[in-house]
């Protein structure tokens, strides 16, 4: 290699170490007991014990978590989906004055930032008795989501030629069909690509949930994270187990789905 790029590799190998280190430490807080890591901090212990997991299971209520992470992960993500297509593709079909109006509010809704908007949320989910439930916070989620998911489909579509649907009106196709056969699949790599942000996103979200989930039967992940810390702080083995265990789900995601990020935003939202 030549100089320049073993530099860069060298930059990128320490980024990469910093990056994992707590990652590192958190696995391996997680396999030692407390007189391991009173005797070695850092050090790989001689036997793992994995009874801090089982231990976390038990006594945070992990798969109560894990569910209501999954369900409303799951549903905002296609909530946003939905929406983003359907109003993405009204907008870059049809270039009149009332759909660009239309455009430019989901922008402006971008730039306005979540603190400004939760308490005027909070009292909205009061009064509609929205608190403590899946679909209050599934509907806020979604709201934020459908911001950026109509910016990037709106400027996927514009890059689709109209001639193919064009084509399929002679054919007798309609405009429901039109969307539905040819243009969603063509829509894979940007779908791809606001199904990964919007998932992360929603999945390692602390404030909204703080806010919207008092009941222990609603909690999410890192809420349910938070209220175990605390009572487990004097534990940090029991703690950290729960922390492997909420980070194995989105970093597995993450890996499956990697290879979409950048080619759907390349695809997409870079162009036009």
């Amino acid at each position: 290699m030549k100089k320049n790029q073993v530099a860069v590799f060298i930059v990128v190998l320490l980024l990469a170490v910093v990056f994992l280190f707590p990652i590192y430490l958190a696995v391996l807080m997680s396999v030692k007991t407390a007189k391991q890591t009173f005797d070695s901090f850092y050090a790989l212990p001689s036997s793992f014990d994995l009874s801090n997991y089982w231990h976390a299971w038990e006594t945070s209520k992990f798969p109560i978590a894990i569910t209501n992470s999954l369900i409303i992960t799951s549903l905002s993500v296609i909530l946003i989906v939905l929406v983003s297509a359907l109003a993405g593709y009204s907008i870059a079909r049809r270039n009149k004055p009332f759909y660009n109006i239309i455009f430019l509010l989901f922008l402006s809704g971008m730039m306005i930032p979540f603190q400004v908007t939760m308490l005027p949320l909070y009292k909205l989910g009061k009064n509609l008795h929205m608190l403590d439930t899946h679909w209050g916070i599934i509907l806020i989620y979604g709201g934020f989501g459908v911001q950026t998911g109509v910016l990037f489909y709106t400027a996927f579509i514009r890059q689709i030629s109209k001639e193919i649907e064009e084509a399929a009106k002679i054919d007798g196709c309609s405009t429901p069909g039109i969307f539905m056969r040819i243009i969603i699949p063509l829509l894979k790599p940007v779908t791809a690509t606001v199904v990964v942000l919007n998932a992360l996103y929603i999945w390692n979200d602390f404030l909204l949930p703080l806010l919207y989930l008092q009941d222990n039967s609603y909690r999410t992940i890192p809420l349910q994270q938070y209220f175990f810390f605390g009572q487990y702080s004097s534990d940090l083995n029991l703690a950290f187990a729960y922390a492997v265990m909420g980070m194995i789900p989105v970093i597995a995601f993450f890996l499956v789905m990697q290879k979409f990020i950048i080619k759907g935003i390349a695809a997409g939202a870079v162009k036009g």
